[in-house]
């Protein structure tokens, strides 16, 4: 058995044989996208993750606030991101 992973893909496989998995990486951005110690380009890349912190960060400040407003404000986050940040599903 043979499984292929592309980037930006999370995968598993359930194998009820023997098998062989091989993952490969390579870096294929300009140098400063990737984590000074990310050897093979497996890591998120730096923005990715710097702008998890950030999403970590507003989730805690939005904490503070009672359920139906955290939940309101977080919506209202989560749609500005799909719209400036997702590709849209007719591209």
């Amino acid at each position: 058995m043979v499984v292929y992973a592309l980037a930006l893909w999370f995968h598993n496989v359930l194998n009820t044989e023997s098998g062989v998995a091989v993952n490969v990486f390579w870096r294929h951005l300009p140098a400063d996208q990737y984590d000074q110690s990310d050897t093979y380009g497996n890591k998120d890349l730096v923005a990715a993750q710097r702008a998890g912190q950030v999403v970590d960060r507003a989730i805690k400040m939005l904490d503070s606030l009672p359920a139906d407003y955290k939940d309101f404000y977080a919506r209202r986050l989560i749609t500005r991101i799909q719209s400036r940040a997702c590709k849209s599903s007719d591209s």
